[in-house]
């Protein structure tokens, strides 16, 4: 492999365990992911064509990696981590009033596709048709996943900022 190329490879690093983190909700899954796919990068180099994009290449091996993992899962029995169940069980609580710590724990709270869209289009900032080959559905499923997300997140920081109202006037209110 040229220096060039895993020079790119290199730099992709932090945005590639950004998207393996949005996919599993777990730092350390995420790395092991991140690490799984790099491999595979490396071993089907060859692969790789000059010209396109390196990130979306990647992308997809992460994408397929992670859905080769899930299947491996289910054939053994489901497993959760505890990060996982306590993320999906109570998405909003103890968010602190933070909105990066809330919006971590809201995207969380989306359907694994949808997370892999919104990663994609509005975090890493791809189109709807390069987030589409990436993971491999038209890019108007791509629009619609990320559509619902944002529905969806916008009740959850609704519904946080109605229970975040309320508690501060009923800690008012008991001050009297």
């Amino acid at each position: 492999m040229d220096t060039a190329l895993r020079s790119e490879l290199a730099d992709l690093l932090p945005r590639a365990l950004r998207f393996a983190r949005s996919l599993t909700r777990d730092a350390v899954a995420a790395e092991d992911l991140v690490q799984t796919a790099y491999i595979k990068a490396v071993e089907r180099i060859e692969q790789f064509e000059p010209g396109t994009r390196l990130d979306s290449w990647l992308y997809r091996i992460i994408q397929t990696s992670w859905i080769d993992e899930k299947r491996r899962d289910q054939r053994r029995g489901n497993v959760i981590s505890f990060e996982d169940a306590r993320e999906t069980a109570l998405p909003m609580q103890n968010h602190g009033g933070t909105d990066r710590i809330f919006l971590q724990a809201a995207m969380a709270s989306l359907v694994e596709d949808q997370r892999a869209a919104m990663t994609l289009v509005l975090i890493e900032g791809y189109s709807y048709r390069e987030a589409g080959d990436i993971l491999g559905v038209p890019d108007g499923t791509v629009m619609s996943r990320v559509a619902r997300a944002r529905k969806i997140l916008a009740a959850l920081h609704d519904d946080d900022s109605n229970l975040t109202n309320m508690t501060a006037s009923s800690e008012v209110r008991h001050d009297h």
